[in-house]
């Protein structure tokens, strides 16, 4: 009777250490960014380029930024894609005379690593998290500046932010 206990109580034990194992491994990031040392952070900060420079630094090109649009008067670029290694891709499109749009898909990386990454170029003290961390912007609703929104679709996280008055 008291071997019959001892396993009972041993099965249990190990069914919960399994769904425990379970649950820590659905959260672990299947990439993770790398850290930029501050030396850069502070060489990008007040950048309109930022990003672009930490993905050659520290992710490596793909290809090529290619141009999707361009201002009917002035022909230059206003809309641009690029690839990067790991396959994230950024999107600026500063066609509009309100302000750029930004959508950088991160294939791979987890909530996480998207959290970690906005705090990196966009930490301010006019800006706040809500409450589930999908959206980081202005303390005063509808004020200026950066509206960065972290959203996920059926493959992958993607950040999408905007910046203008």
């Amino acid at each position: 009777m008291l071997a019959t206990i001892y396993m009972n109580t041993t099965l249990k034990i190990l069914l919960i250490f399994f769904i425990l194992q379970i649950k820590l491994v659905a959260h672990i990031c299947p990439k993770k960014l790398p850290i930029p040392d501050k030396i850069f952070l502070e060489s990008v900060k007040n950048s309109d380029d930022a990003e672009v420079k930490y993905f050659k630094k520290y992710i490596g090109e793909f290809s090529k930024p290619k141009i999707l649009k361009r201002h009917t008067e002035t022909k230059e670029a206003c809309e641009t894609v690029q690839i990067f290694k790991n396959g994230i891709v950024y999107k600026k499109d500063e066609c509009s005379e309100t302000g750029s749009k930004v959508t950088i898909t991160f294939p791979n990386y987890c909530k996480a690593e998207l959290i970690k990454y906005i705090e990196w170029f966009f930490k301010s003290d006019w800006n706040v998290w809500n409450k589930n961390k999908t959206l980081y912007q202005p303390k005063e609703d509808r004020d200026a500046g950066c509206y960065i929104e972290l959203k996920q679709n059926k493959k992958e996280f993607y950040i999408e932010y905007y910046c203008g008055c």
